[in-house]
């Protein structure tokens, strides 16, 4: 269970720097948290292709730590990304996933929002409630 959960943890960032979550990642009933607030989860399961649509080459995500329990696991991640033509953007990130029946169940995705120049806090508003 514990090497389950890693994988798809995995499948998580795979997805959130391809552009599309696998359509079996998640439970039915997700809940999301981001630094912003709760987060419907429908918008949440939106979030990768909005950001392959503000970033030119998509924003990649790499892992730096996952530890897994039985039914939650944490991640540590950096990203890295260049929007509006040349302006590059990287942050730091602490997510926490619940798992139910082999599928996460809740994100929890904590961020340093002084990292986000306005300019893209204000596109990423824009795509996800446009």
């Amino acid at each position: 269970m514990i090497e389950a959960n890693r994988r798809q943890v995995l499948r998580f960032f795979e997805g959130l720097t391809a552009g599309a979550f696998p359509d079996d990642l998640f439970a039915p009933d997700l809940t999301c948290w981001t630094t912003a607030g709760d987060m419907e989860a429908g918008l949440y399961r939106a979030v990768p292709r909005m950001l392959k649509s503000l970033f030119q080459d998509g924003l990649a995500f790499h892992i730096d730590a996952i530890i897994a329990e039985a039914d939650r696991a944490a991640a540590q991640v950096r990203s890295k990304g260049v929007f509006e033509g040349d302006q590059l953007y990287t942050n730091d990130y602490a997510f926490i996933f619940g798992f139910k029946d082999g599928r996460i169940s809740s994100v929890a995705e904590h961020l340093n929002p002084l990292r986000v120049p306005e300019a893209l806090a204000a596109r990423m508003m824009a795509a996800m409630h446009g």
